[in-house]
Formats: C-alpha cells, sequence, structure tokens
C-alpha cells in the first residue's frame, strides 16, 4: 500500500524543562521538525512549555502548551483530544510520566490514534506509589511500542511488567558531539574561584535524593587526606540541595566544593573538569545524558554501576565502575585517577572515540527515524 510519504508526529510531555528526558525529545522534535520532506511535528506540553519548549518555539516547531491548569484539570484532556483530531498523527510519541499517560488513555477513548509509542525514563518499578504502577501498567500494555534507552531497562520492563520482549525498542540516548567536545584549554577555573593548578571533580546532575552525591560528598574527606588542592564543582539544582550543603558543612569541606546551581552553558562547564563523576543508587540511572556529555568532552568517567550505565563505560577503558553507596569506592578511583594523568588521558580519548562511535546524536536521530518508519509501514500493512 502506497502512503504519503511526509510522517505526522505529535510529542507529549508534561513540561520541557531542564532535564535529561527532556532534551532528548527536544532534540529528536528539533531535527525531524529541519527534515520537512519526511517529517511533520508537533509537540504538546501539558502545563508550561519551559526553557527547551520556548527554544523549539523559537526555532519554529509547533507548540503546544498551557493544556491543563493541574493534575486533576479534566478539560485538559478534551483541549488534548481536539489537537490529536486536527494534527491527525501517525504517531502519538508519549512522555513516560504519570500525568501523560494518563490523559493520553483517556484521550484513546474519544479519539483513534494509529500509533501510540511510550519513551520509557530512568525510574525504579518497585518505588512507584500504587496508583503511579497502576497508571504504567495500564498505559504500557495499550501502546503499540515501547522505547527503553538502554538493555538492562528492557530487562527490567519483561520482568517486572510481564510485557512481550518485541513490543519493546532500545534506543540509545545520543549526544551533540560538535557542541560537547574536548576543550585542550581546560576552561577558566578561576570564575568558580578554584586555582588553575587545583584537581576539578565534576558533577551534572539534578539534585535528586536517588543521584546519591551526598555519597560523592562523604568521599571527598579522603581524598583530600591523599591529594592536594582538589575541588568538587556540582552543576544542578533540586531539592538535595539544603541536604548536600548541611553534609559539606559537617565534613569541615565546604570550602572544596563548588554548587553551580542549574547552568544552560554545561558544554562549557564540563571542560573544567578533570575527572567526572556519577554516583546514582541502583533501580533508577537507566542511561545517563550527563556520561553521554562528559565522553564526548573527553573527560575520564568515575560511575557506579547501576542499570545501563556499564553499556556506556567499560571498567577500565573509558572510565571506572564502582559499587553504588560506596563513598570509600568512590574516592579510591578519584585518587587513583588524579595521580594517574596518562591513564585519564587515555580514557578521555576512548570516551570521546565511544560517544563518536556509538552515541552520536546523528547514530540516535537514524535510529528513531528507522523506527518510526517501521512502525508507520507495520501500522497500514
Amino acid at each position: 500500500m502506497r502512503y504519503n510519504s511526509v510522517t505526522k508526529i505529535v510529542f507529549v510531555i508534561s513540561e520541557l524543562k531542564i532535564g535529561g528526558a527532556e532534551k532528548i525529545l527536544h532534540d529528536l522534535a528539533l531535527k525531524l521538525h529541519q527534515d520537512t520532506a519526511s517529517y511533520q511535528v508537533a509537540v504538546v506540553c501539558l502545563y508550561k512549555k519551559g526553557k527547551l519548549g520556548e527554544d523549539l518555539s523559537n526555532k519554529g516547531v509547533e507548540i503546544h502548551e498551557g493544556i491543563m491548569n493541574n493534575k486533576f484539570d479534566i478539560t485538559g484532556v478534551f483541549k488534548f483530544v481536539d489537537i490529536l483530531k486536527r494534527k491527525n498523527p501517525h504517531i502519538l510519541y508519549i512522555a513516560g510520566q504519570t500525568l501523560t499517560q494518563m490523559v493520553t488513555f483517556i484521550s484513546s477513548i474519544f479519539v483513534r490514534i494509529p500509533v501510540s509509542v511510550i519513551r520509557l525514563p530512568s525510574y525504579d518499578l518497585d518505588a512507584r506509589p500504587y496508583y503511579r504502577a497502576l497508571v504504567n501498567k495500564i498505559s504500557l500494555y495499550q501502546a503499540n511500542k515501547i522505547i527503553c534507552v538502554s538493555m538492562a531497562q528492557k530487562e527490567n520492563i519483561i520482568n517486572k511488567e510481564r510485557i512481550a520482549s518485541e513490543k519493546i525498542e532500545v534506543i540509545y540516548n545520543g549526544v551533540d558531539i560538535d557542541k560537547f567536545k574536548p576543550d585542550k584549554t581546560g576552561g577558566s577555573k578561576s570564575k568558580f574561584l578554584i586555582p588553575d593548578n587545583s584537581a576539578v571533580i565534576g558533577v551534572v546532575a539534578c539534585l535528586r535524593k536517588e543521584k546519591a552525591l551526598d555519597a560523592l560528598i562523604k568521599a571527598m574527606p579522603h581524598v583530600l587526606t591523599h591529594c592536594l588542592n582538589v575541588f568538587l564543582v556540582i552543576a544542578g539544582n533540586g531539592k538535595e540541595y539544603g541536604h548536600l550543603r548541611k553534609t559539606a558543612e559537617g565534613l569541615g569541606i565546604s570550602s572544596n566544593i563548588r554548587f553551580l546551581g542549574e547552568r544552560e552553558d554545561i558544554a562549557d562547564i564540563i571542560p573544567l573538569f578533570d575527572i567526572a563523576c556519577l554516583s546514582s543508587v541502583s533501580g533508577i540511572e537507566n542511561f545517563s545524558n550527563s556520561i553521554l556529555e562528559y565522553m564526548s568532552c573527553g573527560k575520564p568517567v568515575i560511575t557506579t554501576k547501576v542499570g545501563g550505565i556499564p553499556e556506556m563505560i567499560t571498567h577500565g577503558f573509558n572510565g571506572l565502575l564502582v559499587n553504588s553507596n560506596s563513598p570509600h569506592e568512590l574516592a579510591e578511583g578519584i585518587i587513583s585517577l588524579i595521580n594517574n594523568k596518562g591513564l585519564c588521558a587515555s580514557m578521555g580519548a576512548n570516551g570521546r572515540k565511544t560517544a563518536e562511535e556509538k552515541f552520536g546524536l546523528e547514530i540516535m536521530l537514524g535510529n528513531y527515524k528507522r523506527f518510526f518508519e517501521r512502525i508507520r509501514y507495520e501500522n497500514i500493512n
């Protein structure tokens, strides 16, 4: 059967604020929008469009925002149904959030959606409240396809949600290797009151409990007893900020930690790092965008071996893998790399090569395009 070559896709998410899953949706929607011969894209933000949504709007992507005033605003469902009727998409791409999953499920009662795709974020299935787990189960069974960001996540979904393997597609996240690239100058440490001859341990993360940044802070006293002039730089904001700051004060290391808050210039911040870290706990981190950015910038990575991280980092090649909730292992890894600049350089170079060969943004885009083409073709045959 022949069909119109332009594929119409509607993306739906609660809000396009700064965040990992939000950034992936932003990059994917923008790239598809730019391919006008093959795609027609619209993005629905149930709440406000946020900073990333504003950027899409400025670049010509069709954005619908303010569909709902709050999660109990049932009128938003009918507004969303109206958008779907007008746009008549071939594919509905659903960000895996409780609100978006519930709204799209209810909307499907009133409007036919040819193909619905849920992209699952990083979360611990066991830790979800009952009502969220129920919404998740219903929407996963209703969806035509499910996108996971790692093989570890796919296996978790199969085992815990009893979803058929063939219903799940694994598409790794991608990083803009032209934006995030090695900077031989190392950036300017002095503007953050860090001496240029210091070693900087860096992390980019939302300050949430599951990121376990307190473990990284607790690793610092051990590091500082073995290495002079070491600073920990944390870029990000979140509910754990107060707790993390108090932890640093209690350990007497506040002068060696810089909290930068939420940043929009991460590509300029990562070059400051000599070593990049991630300390997330098990069950949460399925595929870290921050690690992709670290590798793309040519930085050696020390990370907990949780979720899909071992699919990104090969121990001893482009980084070091340690157990979660282990400040001692984090500290020992940091010390070993500070004392071995040659190993740091080789791991950084290998990380850059890994990003270029496996996780570039264009690679992700190609994988999504082939996926969208296939599921649309399957739907009409």
